[in-house]
Parts: C-alpha cells; structure tokens; sequence
C-alpha cells in the first residue's frame, strides 16, 4: 500500500473505533455544559468562542436527536479530517513517508485521539482549523509554484488562510499563536520577509478579524465578560511555583503517553537549528507559543496540561520527518515502537469502554468512585421523567437550579430546553446569561 492508502485506512479503523466509544457512555461534564448552551444561540460564550457551541446546536436540529453519539459525529468527523490534514502538511514540508508516520503518532497521542478526536470541545475545531490554515501557508511559502507574490493565487491562498484562521480564532482563543507564528516567521526569515510588503497578509488577517468581530461584539454588550472569566483564573494557588509545573509537565506526558519524550526532543531541536532551517522553524513557531506560554505561566498561576496541546500538534510532522529518516536505519525499532503504542492505546480504550459500561474501577477501587471515568459519562437522564412523574414543574415552580455550574450543565442537557435552569453559585459561567435569577425572585424553583 502507499503511504497515502495507509493514512486513509488509518482513518477508517480509528473513526470506525471512536464511533464505538463514543456510543458506549453518555456526555462528559463539559459535554453536557456545551450542548446545553447551545440551545439558546448567542454571538459568543463566557467560556470559549462560540463555532463548536454554534456547531453542536445546529447539528442537534438537523439531526433531531440529542443523543451522545449523535452530537458527536461532527467532532469524530472534524478529527478525521485532521488527520488528513496532519498527513497533508508534512507530506508537502518533508515526504509522504514523514506524513504518514506523523498521521499515525497523532493518533496515538491519548489525549488527541480520545478527547479531541470525538468529545464536543472547543478543542477539536480548533486543531482542524489550525491545521488547514497552515497547510495552505506551507504551499504557499514552501512551493516554487507560490513565487510570484503579488499573484492572484497567491493572494487567494492568503485569503483562504485567513478564513480558516479566522475560524480557529472563532473556536478558541488559543488561534491567535497562529497569527502570531505565521507573522515571526515573516518576519524572521529573509527570504519570506517580501510577502509583508504584499497586500496578501493584512488581507488575510482582516478576514480573519472580521470573523472574529462576534466575539468582540458579544464581549462588549456583556461587560467584557470572557475578560473576566480568564482573569479570575489567575489567582494564586497554595502549592508553589514548583509543584505546579511538575503537575503540569506530567499531566503533559500523560495526555501524549510516551511521545512527549521524542517531541520535546525535536522541539529543542529545531529551536536550535532557528531559521537556518526554514520549514522547522515555521513548525516551531506555531508551536512554541501554547506550549511555552501555558507551561510558564505555573509560575505565577495554576495552568491545565491540555492548554498547551495546540502546540504540540504543530511538532508532529517533526517527529514524522524524524521517524522516516529513523526508519532507513533501523525500520524494526520505528515499526516495533509505533506497533506496540497502538496495541496499547487499544487495550487503553477497550479497558474505559468497559469501565464505562460496568463501573469496574470503582468496583475494584472503591475510593476511586468519584474521579471513576464512568461517572464522568453517566448522564442524568431520569431526571426528565422524575420531574414530569412527580408533577413538580408548574405554573408556581417554573424552574430548576443546580449550585455548581458542573451540576446545572447536566441538568440543563437532562431536561431539555422546554424548562429553565439556574445556576445558584457565585461563578455561574454562561447560566448568568441564559436565564437571569432575578426573573425567579418570589417564585419557587427545584434545587
């Protein structure tokens, strides 16, 4: 088979895979969280942008159901696509034999094929977006073809570049090390320094801002309200500056399994080779901006491991390109690793699918009940039928309430849109703008 067969079988067992988990167990807290907000449209969220909330909430209407499998094929989808893409931009930086073994360790890193691969995040939009972007701009600044800057396929590749950044932008916050690496780049290496003196750039990146612009609308009618959100995550926690960021390095190399190793290698590297090595050091600045900020920031704040995962997706087609060239040396070792990762990464997913189903951790490990993976995926879906059985939503009780935005977010995807839900907490998150409590002052309500 050639290398670019493989990757599409690749795709069709690891999606064929994903379906499978993902029919296994209900939605995850942030899961529920997100579908519930997307049943009242807004132009953008306290938490994240709005492109996977808008995306779930259309796909729910379209599809007519909320079940968890249904709402996250887009997601399963949006992965598989990126997988490609993986494949496309280090084939077109390095080989087609790089692209595939950078496809095939992206599938293999846990928190990439799992998580981003098929639960409703912002993160899975985010990635494909990112990547499509960036495949446009190496044609663009690696192919021969793409000399004449001041052409109109050039400016169109531009153009287009913007759109998918746009939409990275739209799906995280995290977009914006897109713009900020394609611009070092420019302006670091001498000979792509002439495209700043082309229109194609600043065009791209207006597109992008004006998709951006329903953020920045619903930002300013809500009192900068993400602003606020994001600025009450940097209180200083207890622990020191230490401790933090050895939490936050091994939460790193448990989200990538051992391929965090390798990576940090070739990261480190291509920082050394800088921009005498053009295509690595492009590589490298999409790169170092989530991996190096979010790992910093332990210093002074409490930062999760998976904010610096953007990042490390940029470093794959390094370890493609390393594992190719690896491979014309010692072909067993390259195969016999990549082989024994997959077989575990299977056993890994098999063993929370049946934890899903049976409960088999807390069984074995009571005190591991409350951080038990299958709770995490068990939705409150009695509670529909346990309010209408009892008659306890009327006229006088019009509303139900959660104390923890955790709590209101099953609750919310639990019942539906037909009934109003609160959140009774200090940090409600978007249920401060869905259903204001004040509307509920001298009525009773369901805590």
């Amino acid at each position: 088979m050639t290398a670019r067969q493989q990757v599409i079988l690749l795709i069709a067992v690891s999606t064929a895979l994903r379906i499978a988990l993902a029919s296994v167990g209900g939605l995850g807290t942030d899961e529920s969280y997100m579908v519930g907000n997307s049943r009242d449209f807004a132009l953008s969220y306290v938490d994240h942008p709005p492109l996977h909330v808008w995306l779930v909430g259309a796909w729910e209407r379209v599809a007519g159901s909320d079940s968890p499998l249904v709402l996250r094929l887009p997601f399963i989808a949006l992965f598989a696509g990126s997988t490609w893409l993986m494949y496309s931009l280090t084939t077109c930086l390095y080989s087609e034999r790089a692209g595939l073994w950078a496809a095939f360790a992206l599938t293999l890193a846990p928190v990439f094929t799992i998580a981003h691969a098929s639960w409703i995040l912002p993160d899975g939009p985010l990635l494909f977006f990112m990547l499509a972007a960036a495949c446009i701009l190496a044609q663009l600044l690696f192919n021969p073809a793409s000399a004449d800057a001041m052409s109109d396929r050039a400016l169109l590749r531009w153009l287009a570049a913007g759109v998918f950044g746009g939409c990275a932008l739209l799906s995280k916050y995290h977009g914006v090390f897109l713009f900020l690496g394609v611009f070092i780049f420019l302006l670091t290496v001498p000979s792509q320094r002439r495209w700043l003196a082309t229109p194609g750039p600043w065009l791209g990146a207006l597109v992008a801002a004006l998709m951006f612009s329903p953020v920045v609308i619903w930002n300013l009618q809500h009192g900068q309200a993400s602003i606020a959100f994001y600025a009450s995550r940097l209180s200083i926690p207890d622990a020191g500056a230490l401790s933090r960021t050895a939490t936050n390095l091994g939460g790193q190399a448990l989200y990538l399994s051992w391929l965090f190793f390798p990576l940090i290698y070739l990261l480190w590297r291509a920082l050394r080779q800088g921009r005498a090595a053009p295509r690595s050091w492009f590589l490298t600045l999409l790169a170092i901006g989530p991996v190096l900020v979010f790992t910093a920031m332990n210093a002074w704040t409490r930062a999760l491991p998976h904010w610096t995962m953007p990042g490390w997706l940029f470093v794959f087609p390094l370890l493609g390109e390393f594992c190719a060239a690896l491979e014309q040396r010692r072909p067993r070792l390259v195969r016999y690793a990549m082989g024994v990762s997959a077989i575990s990464l299977v056993v890994l997913v098999a063993a929370l699918a049946a934890d899903i189903v049976t409960g088999w951790i807390a069984n074995i490990v009571p005190a591991l009940h409350d951080k038990d993976f299958a709770v995490e995926l068990t939705d409150w879906t009695e509670l529909g039928p346990a309010l209408a059985a009892r008659n306890l939503i009327d006229g006088s009780t019009p509303a139900v309430a959660g104390v923890h935005w955790i709590e209101a977010g099953r609750i919310s995807y639990a019942i539906g849109r037909t009934i109003p839900v609160l959140c009774l907490c200090d940090r409600p998150s978007q249920f401060d703008y869905l259903n204001d409590p004040k509307r509920f002052v001298g009525r009773n309500i369901i805590v």
